[in-house]
């Protein structure tokens, strides 16, 4: 006989229409419908119970929260409103420092998701770029080429016409200043980075890159000194910290000294 067979018997069985009879060794049809009934109408007197209390505590609970959260802002409303111009910016220190910072535990990578991305669209995705290396000011999406020779001609023609080329950026946010030294002729350059206040801002990251790029820069600038410039490979679309120590990309070696508050970065071209 197959399982489903003998599992079909015995329920039937189990649910033979009984009469009264005190040598019968199972329950009366009668008496199995009542305890199922019981069964059921306990077990659903229970959840109904149980949601009730949570649905009340969980209501408790956010009137409470709400209450709170009123509290909070009527209480920065008042200091705000109140506060001189000295005692404000010291209020903005601390309502930075004890309500994000202990929230986030600065983790700005987490924080900044909450801001809304205004970037028209992101200026690294061009396809135009001159040279391949190039520094990238995070404050304001500006690019500076590393490259000794750029895409404009041959190589051979920009090297035998000799001379000195010399291009500067400024950070109005940071405050940091690059000025870039080219000498075609030798094959070499000097980048050099006074990185001021070294200030970052996450709002105008958000109006200048995408949220892939910056999540990128932010993985490439953690724990790193100088954070608010980095290199980028506009061939492999990758970014690289500035920092002491060497770097190759493509036909460029790059070497980075810090001193005084400035980064040095000693370029050499090593192409054929």
């Amino acid at each position: 006989m197959s399982i489903w067979k003998r599992i079909r018997k015995k329920w039937a069985s189990y649910w033979e229409n009984d009469v009264p009879d005190m040598d019968k060794k199972h329950l009366s049809q009668s008496d199995k419908r009542s305890i199922w009934y019981g069964a059921f109408m306990i077990s659903m007197l229970t959840i109904a119970a149980t949601s009730f209390w949570s649905g009340l505590n969980t209501k408790r609970v956010n009137e409470q929260n709400m209450q709170d959260m009123d509290e909070i802002m009527r209480m920065l409303t008042t200091y705000l409103a109140t506060a001189t111009d000295d005692e404000y910016e010291e209020i903005a220190q601390t309502i930075r420092h004890d309500l994000v910072y202990s929230q986030y535990g600065q983790d700005i990578e987490n924080l900044i998701q909450y801001i809304p991305n205004t970037a028209d669209e992101c200026c690294m995705e061009r396809d135009d770029y001159p040279e391949r290396a190039n520094l990238v000011f995070l404050n304001t999406g500006e690019t500076y080429g590393l490259d000794i020779f750029d895409n404009s001609e041959p190589i051979a023609s920009q090297r035998n016409r000799g001379g000195t080329l010399i291009n500067s950026g400024y950070d109005e946010v940071s405050e940091a200043y690059i000025r870039i030294t080219k000498n075609p002729d030798r094959n070499s350059g000097i980048a050099n980075i006074d990185r001021g206040r070294g200030i970052v801002s996450a709002h105008k990251m958000k109006m200048h890159f995408c949220d892939d790029c910056i999540r990128d820069i932010l993985n490439t600038v953690k724990n790193v000194f100088m954070d608010e410039v980095v290199i980028y490979d506009a061939r492999e679309r990758k970014f690289y910290p500035v920092t002491e120590g060497d770097l190759q990309i493509g036909d460029y070696f790059f070497h980075t000294l810090y001193e005084e508050g400035v980064h040095e970065i000693e370029i050499e071209y090593v192409g054929e």
